[in-house]
Parts: structure tokens; sequence; C-alpha cells
């Protein structure tokens, strides 16, 4: 592999920032030919950086790095797409943030996956234009195929046999739905019913965009939530801390203003 340039160009979706000292922050950004990558941005948080809007986390940028001894230097940046939409209402905010911080959890450094990429953007093009939160269960299906767990929605991912439509267990140890006749063998899981498992095989199809034309009632989208919930549970084996941040934010009495900039609960 080709040594890395003194200086390079990259462009990226920012996942996350945490402070460094008084004035620097340190940026993870998810590039589409680059992966996740870390940057440290110099002076970022004094109030004439001029670098200072084009890193907010959910925001499409390109960048100018300069290769450093542990951390690479983010020498300029220029917003492609600011997401300002997304960004200024807090349930949507919420909801993005807990995807980045997916996609933060589930990849490793320098290891670019372009469909991946490709469709947290899509979600956040979703979101920006006002698609339904729903469409942030597309997202983790999706997500979740892309990194090697797909779930066996068509048959019994255990033995291979047709299932009956009815209420199924899906149990994330055998990789999907599971039939009446292995349900003892195939691990703990949850009984899912029809509705949902449509929904799932509906979302393993489609784009976030044609998913959020969906029509999901409020129990089918909380048993969603619930649902795969505890299938990435299983995949990362603990809980994403944002979830619960997406809850407390469903929680709060309905404002009429909302902070124009994404809190991030993971620090």
């Amino acid at each position: 592999m080709a040594a890395k340039p003194r200086v390079f160009r990259a462009e990226g979706i920012v996942l996350r920032r945490r402070n460094l000292g008084e004035a620097d922050s340190i940026f993870i950004v998810y590039s589409r030919t680059d992966g996740k990558f870390e940057g440290v941005a110099r002076g970022v948080r004094k109030a004439k950086s001029r670098m200072r809007g084009h890193l907010e986390p959910l925001t499409l940028s390109r960048f100018l790095l300069a290769k450093g001894r542990s951390l690479d230097v983010f020498t300029q940046a220029e917003t492609v797409k600011p997401y300002r939409r997304l960004r200024e209402d807090l349930d949507r905010s919420a909801s993005a943030v807990y995807c980045a911080d997916l996609v933060e959890r589930f990849t490793e450094l320098h290891q670019p996956q372009h469909e991946l990429f490709d469709t947290f953007a899509a979600l956040l093009d979703a979101l920006e234009d006002d698609a339904p939160l729903t469409v942030v269960r597309c997202f983790e299906v999706h997500l979740l195929a892309l990194l090697g767990y797909e779930l066996q929605l068509d048959g019994c991912a255990h033995c291979g046999e047709a299932l009956a439509e009815g209420e199924t267990l899906l149990s994330a140890s055998a990789g999907g739905l599971v039939c009446g006749g292995c349900r003892h063998d195939a691990g703990p899981g949850r009984i899912v019913p029809v509705q949902a498992i449509k929904a799932l095989r509906f979302a393993q199809r489609v784009s976030p965009a044609e998913f959020a034309r969906l029509r999901i009632d409020a129990d089918l989208a909380r048993e969603l939530q619930v649902t795969l919930a505890g299938l990435l549970r299983y995949h990362l084996d603990y809980e994403v801390r944002s979830s619960r941040f997406v809850e407390d934010v469903a929680s709060l009495p309905r404002r009429t203003s909302e902070p124009s900039t994404p809190v991030d609960p993971t620090g």
C-alpha cells in the first residue's frame, strides 16, 4: 500500500467530536473512500476559527488534512451538505446522532464500505426531507446486512424451511426468523407479529426514501424499534447509549423552538 502523502484531501460525514485542551477538538469522520478516520482541528473552538461551522456533527464536508505523528490535522474544511433542517429539529437530530453512533460503533478505522456510506447519506437525506422517524428502522436493517448480519426473513434461519404466516420467533443468534419446530434449538429471541415481519422484509428491499412512504402506526413503530434494538445489542454486545437519548428526546414536551446544533450524547 502506498504511503499516505503529507497533505491529502477527503470528503465525509462528521460523526462526532470530542474536545481536546482549551481550543482544539478531535473529529471522527466517515468517508466513502477512506472509511472511518480521526483528525484534530487546532483552535476550532475559537470564535474566529474558519473551520468551525464546517466541522459540525452531521455535516457532509470536504477536508484538507496534513499527516501527523499520532493524529492527522485538519487544515481546511468546506461544507458540501449542511443538513441544516435536520440539525435544527431536535427529534430528527437525535435520530441522526443515533445512526451516526451506530456507524461509528460498528466500523473499524480506515476500512471503507461504499454501500454503508451511501446508505447513511441516504438516511440523512430522508430525514432532511421530512421523512418520518421510522425511516431509521430501514437504516438499521441495511446496516446489519452490510456488516454481515443480514436477517433471514423468507425462511427458517435454522432449518431453511418455509414459514407459515403468523407471529414468529426472531432469534439474533440464529440470524433471523425461526419456525415453530426449531424454536427450542434456536436460542432466545422475540416473538414478532406479522405486520412487523412484513415491514422488516420491505425494509430489506427498498431505500430509506422508499421505506419512508410506508404507513406505520405507533404500535408497529414501537415493535420495530424494540425488535431491532435487541438485534443491534446482540451484535454489539452492549446497548448504544444514544438510543436512550432518542427516547429521552421523544418524551420531552413539544416546544416551539429547538437548538440549531445537535447534542452529542456520546461525549
